[in-house]
């Protein structure tokens, strides 16, 4: 978009968490939000993402629910955060036989996702959040890739004399910068404070004050008797926070399967994320009572469960389709992309059976 008026007046200033807010979600203009030819998560869009990297990703799934739906005895409820267009649970519902789901729920902001589901999934309950959903009374799946990553964070850096927090504003004519100030609430330094972190002169790091309490609605929701999945790109706060090995931050954008480093220009048109810090989730598992796996890679996971097998790869990964190599693959998403499980209830306890049995 040509003018970035419509982000910020002249002369204004917000925090980068608003600034992030705005570009991705804002109702008309923002990156999930906007008109555009198709959703931007796929191979013709901005970035793929493992939901929609191949279908043999969804068949591995119908068959963690039919295992869950056996090992449970009773029919699941499952919801998929961050649905996209659904491409996705199109897969999955191809995969599933019709006593394994009970409900088959998708929670999407972007309206053009929404409305994509809606024409090709009518068997789905759509919202575009998770408490317009009224919850499961039975066992309950909850899925969630790459949305962690996505919601807004503030960007902090580090001074001599001590934490400071970067702003965006709009200089007169419309241009948009970073500017170092006061941090904007004292919650920035109590959360850096209660993980132990002190960030270097120089370095910088986003913080994610809303992340426990979105992932604790969303625990809540799942009810107890439950497992919820989330996959994402992060660290444990002591990596995450680590100076040497991220000492400008996590902050990345991407267009066009490219990675943008001036997240400024152009707001409504690049994807930005951050990493997430996974100490935040297991913090909201455990004020909940929910019980946790240790995160692990994405293409561990996958192994483990049997992708090889489903893609008739005889145990060799040289002979999957390229698709599934990125998956499991460590120099793609195999490595990088991380799998958190937690549960609480009779699922859970299906759970930790079933994936015990996995491992060696």
């Amino acid at each position: 978009m040509a003018n970035e008026r419509w982000i910020l007046a002249p002369g204004q200033r917000v925090t980068f968490a608003r600034f992030m807010e705005l570009a991705l979600y804002h109702p008309r203009y923002g990156y999930y939000a906007r008109p555009r030819g198709s959703y931007p998560a796929g191979p013709e869009g901005d970035f793929v993402t493992a939901p929609t990297a191949h279908p043999l990703f969804a068949a591995l799934w119908a068959k963690i629910l039919a295992s869950l739906r056996e090992r449970r005895g009773q029919p699941l409820t499952f919801a998929d955060l961050g649905a996209g267009d659904g491409r996705f649970l199109r897969n999955l519902a191809g995969f599933l036989d019709a006593q394994t789901v009970a409900r088959l729920m998708a929670v999407e902001v972007s309206p053009a996702g929404r409305e994509a589901m809606a024409a090709s999934l009518p068997q789905v309950e759509l919202a575009a959040s998770l408490a317009e959903m009224s919850p499961s009374e039975g066992p309950c799946l909850i899925f969630a890739s790459e949305l962690y990553d996505a919601l807004p964070c503030h960007l902090l850096g580090g001074t001599e004399g001590g934490l400071c927090e970067l702003y965006v504003e709009a200089s007169e004519d419309g241009t948009l910068r970073l500017v170092a100030d006061n941090p904007s609430t004292p919650e920035l330094s109590a959360y850096l404070a209660a993980y132990g972190i002190t960030l270097e002169a120089g370095q910088r790091a986003e913080v994610r004050l809303e992340a426990r309490r979105f992932h604790q609605q969303v625990l809540a929701w799942a009810g107890s008797d439950a497992v919820v999945f989330v996959l994402d790109y992060g660290y444990p706060a002591r990596s995450l926070y680590n100076p040497r090995a991220r000492r400008g931050g996590s902050l990345t954008g991407y267009r066009q399967h490219r990675v943008v480093t001036d997240l400024l220009s152009h707001p409504g048109e690049v994807d930005i994320t951050a990493h997430v810090n996974w100490d935040d989730l297991l913090a909201a598992g455990n004020d909940l009572g929910f019980g946790a796996r240790p995160v692990e890679p994405l293409g561990l996971f996958l192994t483990r469960w049997g992708i090889l097998e489903l893609a008739g790869a005889g145990g060799k990964e040289t002979s999957l389709p390229w698709e599934v190599r990125l998956l499991v693959h460590p120099a793609g998403m195999g490595s990088d992309l991380k799998v958190l499980v937690q549960g609480k209830g009779a699922l859970w306890e299906c759970w930790q059976e079933l994936d015990g049995q996995k491992r060696p």
